[in-house]
């Protein structure tokens, strides 16, 4: 009888390990986003500094319906509730290259995308057409 008593807490070990695992392994699932694009991927200003408008097509797929919010850097900018797909066109303004990103109500970050801003001319870069010592 002695032996019966170790292999049944042996057992049950194992069935509630096994338990635990599927549910965290459930709740990992919950929070699981198959795909995230945000488009276009680069914004054109005509010197750097300025603020780059434009329309973004924001799409995102889940295996699961989730509720969760786009974040531009620290800003929030547009919730979903209980939605597994979802494309639709945002106005979006850049100042500079930002990271955008999909959270879950808990703020967890699922998944990102860098949206860059470039400049047509770089006054770093900028070439001088004429010297300084010219008379015409």
């Amino acid at each position: 009888m002695s032996f019966s008593r170790p292999l049944f807490i042996l057992v049950s070990s194992c069935l509630f390990t096994s338990l635990a695992n599927a549910q965290s392994a459930s709740e990992h699932d919950n929070q699981h986003v198959t795909s995230f694009a945000i488009k276009p991927i680069t914004c054109v200003v005509k010197s750097l500094g300025e603020a780059c408008q434009m329309k973004a097509n924001v799409t995102w797929q889940s295996t699961m319906p989730q509720s969760v919010c786009l974040f531009q850097d620290k800003q929030q900018l547009k919730c979903w509730v209980k939605q597994n797909q979802v494309s639709e066109m945002l106005d979006v303004t850049l100042d500079k290259t930002m990271v955008f990103s999909l959270r879950d109500k808990k703020q967890n970050i699922l998944v990102e995308q860098t949206i860059k801003v470039h400049a047509l001319s770089s006054r770093k870069y900028r070439r001088k057409l004429k010297s300084d010592w010219s008379l015409f």
